[in-house]
């Protein structure tokens, strides 16, 4: 798989440059060019891409972010948008641009909060330390077959499930081997993985989770529009795209769709 065009988005007046450093780590999987749609771009930010070996170009946006960022993605065919959002932006219906951009994207988008801020190694970019929440769902299989592409860029990587109701020694048993399972996918592929078990509410022993390990980013699968059970809801999604301290990466499933 090869990434090849990222689109940043924001709606921050003076975005900062170091968010975009911390995506070029992307380079290693054929990241070339990156387009942007923002109210104001730096003039040195052309340069300053270019001594990296990168292309950028800067979009028209229209009266509609939303669906300038939708339009974009089929006409310059994104692999990846990373949007920076001011977490206070809601339209009417009190839905946040980053939710509207969730419920719409059939692409990868990683968030990047204004303020929010990267831990770990951060010289390494966000991908270095990470870790991936699964339920064995249809749509966390899907992000977890896409991260196997990331083995170039990921250095450790946490597998975390979360316990959210009473479990049998049998659930314990295939859980057990399940996790066993998910973690041998990862090292088999040269991703240094291990294995983890919360118990709570989904979001916030995610959250938990990373500040634990103080990684550098969380992944997880997203449903989009489609309905599926399990505890990779939108509703999941929303709260951790809107309450990380840390970039996470939403990988849409689109089966259902």
């Amino acid at each position: 798989m090869k990434v090849r065009k990222l689109l940043y988005v924001t709606d921050i007046e003076k975005p900062n440059f170091s968010e975009i450093e911390q995506l070029l780590i992307l380079q290693k999987l054929g990241l070339d060019e990156i387009l942007f749609l923002c109210p104001n771009r730096p003039e040195d930010w052309e340069r300053r891409l270019g001594d990296y070996g990168l292309k950028s170009r800067r979009l028209k946006g229209g009266e509609s972010l939303l669906q300038s960022i939708l339009d974009a993605m089929q006409k310059e065919k994104i692999s990846i948008v990373a949007a920076s959002f001011r977490r206070e932006n809601r339209n009417i219906l009190g839905l946040s641009r980053m939710r509207r951009l969730l419920r719409s994207s059939y692409i990868p988008v990683i968030v990047l909060h204004e303020g929010a801020k990267v831990s770990g190694h951060m010289e390494n970019g966000i991908f270095h330390h990470c870790i991936i929440a699964t339920d064995w769902s249809p749509v966390s299989e899907t992000a977890i077959n896409y991260l196997l592409n990331f083995r170039e860029i990921i250095e450790v990587l946490e597998v975390v499930y979360v316990i959210n109701k009473r479990l049998s020694v049998r659930d314990m048993r295939s859980l057990k081997q399940r996790l066993i399972k998910t973690r041998k996918t990862f090292l088999d592929r040269g991703i240094d993985a291990e294995t983890h078990v919360y118990a709570g509410k989904t979001a916030d022993e995610i959250m938990l989770a990373a500040k634990d390990y103080v990684v550098t980013s969380i992944i997880m699968g997203t449903s989009g529009k489609s309905f599926l059970k399990g505890f990779f809801s939108r509703s999941c999604s929303y709260q951790i795209a809107e309450k990380a301290a840390i970039p996470t990466f939403f990988i849409p499933f689109t089966g259902g769709r």
